[in-house]
């Protein structure tokens, strides 16, 4: 039996909500009753603008290349989540996902 009280460690909070955006897609994505598309896209956007404003606020403390990576991604994301509310794309979407479990994982294997 697993103890639910465990507590999560800085990386498994800091990759988690990569993770969740990524179920969350996945679940708008299959048509699941829970999660709308627009929702889901909002959370995913948001999410990645988070993560780009505070590299910003770090840029000194970060190398150009991480700073840059963000700030493309978030454009990315916000972009994508504007075009796939008028014209949705599978393809779009699970690129969406594999960036976000992609992202979750560099966070958790981070050295």
């Amino acid at each position: 039996m697993t103890d639910t009280n465990t507590a999560l460690s800085a990386r498994e909070e800091a990759a988690y909500p990569f993770l969740e955006c990524a179920v969350l897609l996945d679940n708008a994505r299959k048509g699941e009753p829970i999660v709308q598309l627009a929702d889901a896209l909002d959370v995913n956007a948001a999410r990645w603008q988070t993560v780009a404003n505070r590299a910003l606020v770090r840029s000194r403390q970060l190398p150009p290349t991480t700073s840059e990576f963000f700030s493309r991604a978030s454009r990315f994301m916000v972009e994508a989540a504007r075009t796939l509310r008028q014209q949705p794309d599978d393809k779009v979407i699970e690129m969406m996902i594999h960036m976000n479990l992609n992202m979750s994982e560099t966070i958790l294997t981070a050295r």
